[in-house]
């Protein structure tokens, strides 16, 4: 008897070891899954368009504010596995509905062949489109691309070599910047791009180039007119009003939303690229105001005084891992990366410290 007693305590102690195993399992998933809150984000952003794309596999990377008075307001880059990249065309709220309805999108041919590179960011001047694509800025015709039939593709104009990845590019007061990402092992750069700072040091650059649409690939000068040192992880890269702004993510932890003002007042040396010295900026990652945000921030832009910012987080690749899910290109006022204190982030409404 006692033996059947003491084996039944032994079950019962197991079943209760299981239990609460799995209890907090439960308890982990739901946290995962449901448990990350950003307050300060959900309090100073505006959900401006629904993300397109993603119901096809698309991984979304770039957007750009479109000019002029067309039904169109941002294009959207991204890529799909094993199709050519594309871009979305994204429309303004006061256009037809079923303009509003179709997710229009375009491919990119070269010499006929189709474009199948990872397409990162986008930039837009009045008349032609710039992607990123692998190592190159390639340029489509703006006219073309928004008279194009939704899923047609369209033959780019040219195209140049910046001499490394280019990850994101960005288009202001007549400059072309493009930019580079870094993490270590599996996305490393060149290790003259290395450069020390007085936090650490800096892995990435952002090339300068200024714009001469009448000549190849758009700019003036193969060679930049200046380069920017940028810290580890960034994906986006937005000038306005005097103003840097980094967004950085990679996977699944926080992003972060970085500002600096007044960065191009005086160089901070030179850098060699080819057989020239031209100036170099350096953005130091301690420096600056700092913004938590939900995970997997792509790139940004800036018109009307606020700073849009796309996710890729609802990208089927990680719809099933990201505990926070934005569907939405999303808007803030500058103002609220300064304001921001602290990591701007709740766990089940709980402050974390």
């Amino acid at each position: 008897m006692k033996t059947k007693k003491g084996a039944l305590r032994v079950w019962i102690g197991v079943l209760a070891a299981l239990l609460s195993v799995l209890l907090l399992l439960i308890l982990f998933l739901t946290a995962w899954w449901f448990g990350f809150s950003y307050p300060y984000f959900d309090s100073v952003t505006a959900a401006e368009k629904f993300i397109p794309g993603t119901s096809s596999g698309l991984s979304p990377q770039g957007l750009c504010l479109l000019p002029g008075d067309g039904p169109y307001q941002f294009a959207m880059s991204g890529y799909v596995s094993g199709q050519p990249s594309r871009v979305y065309l994204i429309p303004k709220d006061n256009v037809p509905a079923n303009i509003k309805k179709t997710e229009q999108y375009v491919t990119f041919t070269e010499n006929g062949e189709d474009i199948e590179t990872h397409f990162g960011g986008v930039a837009c001047s009045e008349d032609y489109l710039y992607i990123a694509s692998g190592g190159k800025i390639v340029r489509a015709a703006l006219e073309k691309v928004l008279s194009a039939n939704n899923g047609a593709a369209v033959e780019i104009e040219d195209s140049f070599s910046v001499g490394f990845g280019v990850a994101y590019c960005y288009i202001e007061g007549g400059r072309l910047y493009a930019g580079e990402f870094y993490r270590p092992k599996n996305y490393e750069t060149d290790p003259s791009h290395h450069i020390a700072t007085e936090g650490g040091t800096n892995h990435a650059l952002v090339y300068c180039y200024e714009l001469d649409e009448t000549r190849e690939g758009g700019v003036a000068d193969m060679v930049p007119s200046f380069v920017v040192s940028v810290c580890d992880q960034v994906q986006g890269f937005a000038v306005a009003d005097g103003c840097v702004f980094l967004s950085c993510s990679y996977g699944l932890p926080d992003s972060v939303l970085r500002m600096y003002r007044d960065p191009f007042q005086e160089a901070d040396g030179t850098f060699r690229v080819g057989e020239e010295d031209v100036p170099l900026y350096i953005l130091a990652p301690d420096e600056g105001s700092r913004m938590r945000l939900p995970c997997m921030s792509e790139e940004i832009c800036f018109g009307s005084g606020r700073l849009y910012i796309l996710f890729e987080s609802t990208s089927p690749k990680y719809r099933f891992v990201t505990f926070h899910r934005e569907s939405y290109i999303v808007s803030l006022d500058p103002a609220a990366i300064e304001n921001a204190s602290g990591t701007q982030k709740a766990f089940f409404g709980i402050p974390v410290k």
